[in-house]
């Protein structure tokens, strides 16, 4: 399914406010490679997270996620 640019400003927008929801909190993120993590979501950017995982900061590249879930 294509988009059209206005179309994916609204869904871009809509992500990241519901990215932006989750600052602070646990999060469960499945990477496409199979790898799981868990910790809590610090940052939000245009194409990236950092989470802290075992009190390490950790950058996740927004294009290898397949999911992002709130664990609270």
């Amino acid at each position: 399914m294509k988009l059209n640019k206005m179309e994916q400003t609204s869904e871009s927008k809509s992500m990241k406010e519901m990215l932006n929801g989750f600052l602070g909190k646990e999060v469960d993120i499945s990477i496409r490679s199979g790898t799981k993590l868990k910790g809590r979501l610090e940052s939000v950017s245009t194409y990236e997270l950092v989470i802290t995982v075992s009190h390490k900061p950790v950058v996740v590249l927004k294009h290898a996620i397949d999911y992002v879930e709130l664990t609270e």
